[in-house]
């Protein structure tokens, strides 16, 4: 469904099965469906509210900007579940959706019930990396869409450098999204990017968060290895920290069976 918020931009918002609700943010560049094996099995137990962020999937795009905040994000997320009536919630979020956990917490804190990042850092971005995804997003928005040459750099960052069948097909799909981006979504795209890799520092909520955490990260993560969130998980004093087995940084489709037993255990 389509969720109209106070900027009338519509979010899109799809909504599985019954029970206590759970909350789902995908990665930049992903859409909700990335989201498909873990709602699948979750959905027999739980209502499961999976979000498309601006600019992916079915969601809007926003007016021309240069930057997009994850505080405006988290903001607009926190709004388009009031809209839903949601009381409480669990929440689990991969990558941008991991960085949009804390900050969330520190404004629905009340409503929130369980947390799982995965493949995440609720720090600041490396310099070195900050440049590069900078440089990369302004190729974006000159060519107006991603380029072959920049998709065959970009999608392999996203997944374990195992050499398997599965990892390939997820591969060659994630390309073939990518350079299929709509020219009229670069725009948000790029400035959601730019909120990203240009983010605030907010390490120090961690140590606010009081709900059970649950942090599970790829073992073979590349732009968020491990150490970091053995670095966030001890900040937070009722956590769990979990390595996925041969898995990158889209963990939960490189090994869905791993990551969905351990969303249902810790629910």
């Amino acid at each position: 469904m389509l969720i109209t918020l106070k900027n009338k931009k519509q979010l899109n918002i799809d909504i599985t099965g019954i029970g206590e609700n759970i909350v789902f943010i995908h990665s930049f560049l992903w859409d909700n469906k990335m989201w498909n094996p873990q709602i699948e099995e979750l959905s027999k137990n739980y209502r499961c509210i999976n979000i498309d962020l601006w600019g992916h999937g079915l969601s809007d795009s926003l007016k021309d900007m240069e930057k997009y905040s994850l505080e405006e994000l988290a903001q607009d997320i926190k709004e388009a579940l009031e809209i839903l009536n949601i009381s409480s919630y669990n929440y689990i979020g991969l990558s941008v959706g991991g960085m949009l956990g804390p900050i969330l917490y520190s404004l629905d804190k009340d409503k929130l019930k369980k947390i799982v990042l995965m493949d995440s850092y609720a720090g600041l971005e490396c310099e070195n990396a900050k440049n590069l995804y900078f440089q990369m997003l302004e190729k974006v928005k000159l060519d107006r869409k991603v380029i072959p040459e920049l998709a065959n750099q970009i999608a392999p960052m996203f997944f374990a450098p195992e050499n398997t069948s599965k990892n390939f097909q997820l591969l060659k799909d994630f390309y073939n999204h990518l350079i299929n981006i709509k020219e009229k979504n670069i725009n948000t795209i790029a400035a959601l990017g730019k909120g990203i890799f240009g983010r605030k520092d907010s390490i120090h909520l961690l140590n606010k968060i009081d709900i059970p955490t649950l942090f599970l990260v790829g073992e073979h993560d590349i732009p968020r290895p491990k150490e970091e969130s053995i670095e966030m998980s001890e900040l937070v004093k009722n956590s769990k920290l979990d390595f996925v087995p041969h898995s990158g940084h889209i963990s939960n489709l490189e090994n869905s069976e791993f990551v969905t037993k351990k969303l249902k255990e810790f629910l």
